[in-house]
């Protein structure tokens, strides 16, 4: 086994120089949820260079691929996500829509195809006791819900985001165990950083309806629409001490309608806000206390106040054998003080929603320079961001399924919810 991964270790060097090129070409090419063609296009051109079999134009854009065609009995996934996410002050943000990379998630598809490229050129699936599919997932990122929900209008989608999407087609039906990594802000050394568990939240789609009159004039005529959105606001400002530390609750907005002029009291506003913490329980308890800030604040202005709750992501569950397999794996190649142990992560990924049916890791890796999503994002180290990780996660993938490792790791594990359970959270109103 040693002989097969110091093999792979070298075909990875061998090929990182044209792969950092191609992820830096994505970078410069970002393009937003189930929009990826082009992204999709390059990566599914290196995989098939590598000789793989596709299946492509999978929830419009993803990809899935085996390293071998043989059915084995376990089969490990590694994902790559394709999608960018808007930035609109970055200096590399695009001119169109201001899509970015700074998120990382090119880097994953960096990491995704020098796996990929580096298990296949060793010939190495037979000496394996199972499987290795690479997926690559389109809109992760939960934004530009109106484009969505019209693609869900047209039946080209059921749900909202990428991951959610290949649940639904059963392309992880397949799949025992799923392994992703992120770039970790603010983290311009080499390292790995260990999470265990992170975020879900609940998405709120609110309006409130009043009156328009003249807002010199005669405002007293009016029922002031934006006053009682922004009191529903308060509301939540008012409670916020409230928030238990161990859910690591948050609640953000932004109000994507103010009203229609100056001069006019406002008759409708609107406002889109995420509603976060770490478990469902929590969520759904800081859902509560949201729908009555908003509706109370509707109460006491005579506004009409309605408050939508659609399904966003599940808290992340990590899984614990598999975070031992790849940080032992992660200390062959950084010293001891470069892997860290991070606990709970903050934000929320659609692979929480994977993480209830099937045992999943998302660690993250170093090299970058200034926070996500920001725009001083940047990747300082393509080696620490790229070279390594594929490294480390070749080297779990081969030990993952030598020896019955796979066996071990599933022998007690038990799904926070079957799929039945999850597709019922999902479908509800």
């Amino acid at each position: 086994m040693e002989a097969i991964k110091d093999t792979v270790d070298k075909i990875i060097d061998r090929n990182s120089e044209k792969v950092i090129e191609i992820v830096k070409d994505i970078e410069l090419h970002p393009e937003l949820g189930f929009q990826e063609f082009r992204t999709s296009k390059i990566v599914a051109d290196y995989l098939r260079s590598c000789s793989y079999d596709l299946q492509d134009n999978l929830a419009l854009t993803g990809l899935k691929t085996y390293l071998s065609p043989a059915k084995k009995k376990y089969t490990i996934a590694f994902i790559g996500e394709l999608d960018g996410i808007i930035c609109k002050d970055s200096p590399k943000a695009s001119a169109a829509d201001g899509a970015t990379h700074t998120c990382g998630h090119n880097l994953q598809l960096g990491i995704l195809m020098l796996v990929a490229k580096a298990l296949k050129e060793a010939n190495i699936a037979d000496n394996l006791d199972g499987n290795v599919s690479f997926i690559a997932v389109p809109a992760e990122e939960y934004i530009q819900l109106e484009y969505r929900r019209q693609l869900r209008k047209e039946k080209k989608i059921k749900y909202l985001s990428g991951k959610q999407e290949f649940i639904h087609l059963g392309l992880f039906d397949d799949i025992d165990a799923a392994i992703m990594l992120h770039a970790q802000p603010d983290s311009e050394e080499p390292s790995i950083h260990i999470y265990e568990t992170g975020n879900g939240f609940l998405f709120k789609d609110v309006v409130c309806k009043g009156k328009s009159a003249h807002a010199a004039n005669a405002p007293h005529d009016g029922i002031n629409a934006l006053h009682a959105l922004i009191q529903g606001i308060n509301n939540i400002n008012a409670i916020r001490d409230t928030f238990r530390d161990e859910e690591h609750s948050r609640i953000h907005y932004i109000i994507t309608n103010g009203g229609d002029n100056v001069n006019s009291v406002p008759s409708c506003t609107e406002l889109q806000a995420y509603v976060r913490s770490s478990s469902i329980e929590s969520m759904d308890n800081l859902s509560v206390r949201f729908d009555r800030a908003f509706y109370s604040a509707g109460d006491n202005f005579r506004a009409e106040m309605s408050v939508n709750t659609s399904p966003g992501y599940l808290p992340l569950i990590c899984n614990k054998a598999l975070n031992e397999a790849f940080e032992a794996n992660a200390r062959k190649y950084l010293p001891e003080t470069n892997v860290y142990h991070e606990g709970h992560f903050m934000a929320s990924t659609d692979l929480g929603d994977l993480s209830h049916i099937m045992p999943v890791i998302q660690p993250m890796m170093g090299g970058i320079k200034g926070g996500l999503h920001s725009p001083d994002f940047e990747v300082t180290d393509y080696n620490a961001a790229i070279v390594t990780p594929a490294k480390i996660v070749a080297n779990t993938l081969i030990e993952l399924l030598s020896n019955k490792r796979m066996e071990s790791v599933l022998k007690n594990y038990k799904p926070a919810l079957t799929k039945k359970e999850y597709f019922g959270m999902m479908d509800k109103d």
